[in-house]
């Protein structure tokens, strides 16, 4: 109880620290608002798991973590052993996660949170979903600063989409890739305002250290997108061109810039990524019932990824449809995305009578290649719709803020023409 105590009261300090730098009375209560929403989903997903899958990632973590703490309270392994320093000297048999580096380095992690709790896993729980929720909440708090009139959208587009708030909170991979998204955003931000303070590159290069552990797709993706883009639109190097030919190189650029950091990791310069894609997919949809994406069965692993690519960015980005719900969490998500779909397709026509500046532009174009990417992949790979709930975390904040911003616009150019 004590233990308990203690926790919350750290938690508190460090809300009310976030609470008073804000100086409106309005995002206080936002703040506030969010915060309390994303450890209710902390706690929600964690009984969710323990008390109705009864299975799941959340208890394995958890498991894991405990195991591992367990051996070195037990002197079954070093001090370094624990703390990544030197190889681990446990059989399979004895620890399972670490047959899996991604896993392993958050389980590893988690044992360090659950020595800190003392093996409470929703005090871990509403630990990891606080930090998810500071992390988003700086990010979009920074956005507002930097486009006051898009308030409401920045804030509804990344805190209160209920399939993203719910999945990217509690004990899961997907809150620790928030929390490394948000703070490389945040630092990002922080740096092209004030080029000079290169101390904001300590939290990015942690943060690109983190997703390329736990999720390296995201960073194989969007560090070309990010650097290439702020370079394009803030450089005046390339002043003399047009902006289809810069348009044009930047693409070329980013292509290369992909490849070039994707075979840094094993998946790719082994030269097996459609292999692996096509392994992936078959796998999951060998062990899916009533959630399984359903695929062309074509021969040739090129060939598959590119025949299923289309449909597999339609689903990443556009499905479930309602009717495809089998489940009640599926059928909430079903319509959350029936009405982002209404709501796209909008963007799209009025996006033609909005008049857009050249940073919007490429925020908007880099937004669209970045989702495009990942949904691509991550829904050809994993097909499997209870699984892309969670996967599509790493993107479908930023197609709805974009989505969403459009419409703001459109609404913004159409009352001043009626004031004119």
């Amino acid at each position: 109880m004590i233990s308990l105590i203690i926790h919350i009261l750290i938690i508190a300090t460090i809300f009310i620290a976030f609470n008073r730098k804000m100086s409106r009375v309005d995002d206080r209560i936002i703040f506030s608002i969010f915060t309390l929403l994303k450890i209710s989903c902390g706690i929600l997903m964690g009984f969710l798991y323990w008390s109705y899958y009864g299975a799941g990632d959340t208890i394995f973590f958890y498991e894991q973590a405990q195991a591992l703490f367990q051996y070195f309270q037990a002197d079954k392994i070093s001090l370094s052993e624990w703390t990544g320093f030197t190889p681990l000297s446990l059989s399979q048999a004895e620890f399972s996660a670490q047959s899996e580096p991604r896993t392993f380095f958050f389980v590893r992690l988690m044992s360090f949170l659950y020595a800190f709790t003392q093996g409470n896993y929703w005090v871990m729980s509403i630990y990891l979903s606080f930090f998810a929720g500071l992390g988003t909440w700086a990010f979009a708090h920074e956005l507002v600063r930097i486009s006051k009139v898009n308030k409401s959208v920045i804030y509804i587009a990344l805190l209160f989409i209920p399939s993203i708030t719910f999945w990217s909170s509690g004990l899961l991979k997907e809150s620790l890739m928030t929390i490394a998204i948000y703070v490389l955003g945040l630092s990002v931000l922080k740096w092209v305002a004030k080029p000079t303070k290169w101390l904001y590159a300590i939290p990015a290069i942690l943060s690109v250290i983190v997703l390329w552990k736990v999720k390296y797709y995201v960073p194989i993706t969007l560090l070309p997108i990010v650097l290439l883009t702020t370079l394009f639109y803030r450089g005046k190097f390339l002043s003399n061109f047009s902006f289809p030919k810069k348009l044009a190189l930047c693409f070329s650029l980013l292509i290369l810039g992909g490849i070039s950091i994707a075979f840094i990791h094993p998946v790719f310069h082994s030269g097996r990524f459609f292999e692996l894609i096509r392994i992936s997919h078959d796998v999951i949809a060998y062990n899916s019932t009533e959630a399984l994406i359903h695929f062309q069965n074509v021969e040739g692993n090129v060939l598959f990824f590119l025949q299923n690519l289309p449909l597999a960015w339609f689903t990443g980005i556009f499905r479930p449809f309602v009717w495809e719900s089998y489940s009640p969490i599926s059928l909430m998500w079903g319509l959350e995305k029936g009405m982002f779909t209404l709501l796209a397709f909008a963007s799209i026509i009025l996006s033609f009578k909005v008049k857009f500046s050249q940073t919007e532009k490429w925020w908007g174009i880099a937004i669209l290649i970045y989702t495009s990417v990942l949904s691509s992949v991550i829904t050809l790979a994993t097909p499997n719709f209870g699984t892309l709930i969670r996967y599509e975390i790493a993107y479908m904040p930023f197609l709805w803020l974009l989505v969403l911003f459009i419409l703001n616009k459109y609404k913004i150019g159409t009352a001043l023409l009626r004031k004119e």
